[in-house]
Order: C-alpha cells, then structure tokens, then sequence
C-alpha cells in the first residue's frame, strides 16, 4: 500500500513539474511574438513615412487609371 502512494505522489510531482516548466516556455512565445509584432509595427510605420506624399493631380491620375 505504501508503494502505490509513494508511485502516485511521484506521478503527482513529476505531472505537476510538467505543468509548471510548460506553462512558463508558453509565456516566454507569448512574449517573444508580442516583440515581433511591435517590430513588424514600427517597420510598416517606417516605410509609409519614407514614401512622399501624392499630390491631389497625382491621386486623381491613379484613380482615372483604376490603379488607385
């Protein structure tokens, strides 16, 4: 009878353990996706103030063209 709950106490800590270092690597993804999202931002962010801004001539041209 002993060695059954000493089996069971040991499956207890070890699925426990388990939970916990698993538990902890999924906070750490989370974390590391929330930095690569606010990189990809600030990249985007980047590029549309690098570009010029279209004249009013300019945007009515594309626009006649279709390709606006």
């Amino acid at each position: 009878m002993k060695k059954l709950l000493i089996i069971l106490a040991l499956a207890a800590a070890a699925f426990a353990s388990g939970y916990i270092c698993g538990q902890a690597q999924t906070k750490v993804k989370v974390a590391n996706k929330k930095a690569e999202v606010i990189k990809n931002a600030a990249h985007k962010k980047a590029l549309i103030h690098s570009e010029p801004n279209a004249s009013r001539d300019e945007l009515l041209e594309l626009m006649r063209n279709g390709e606006l």
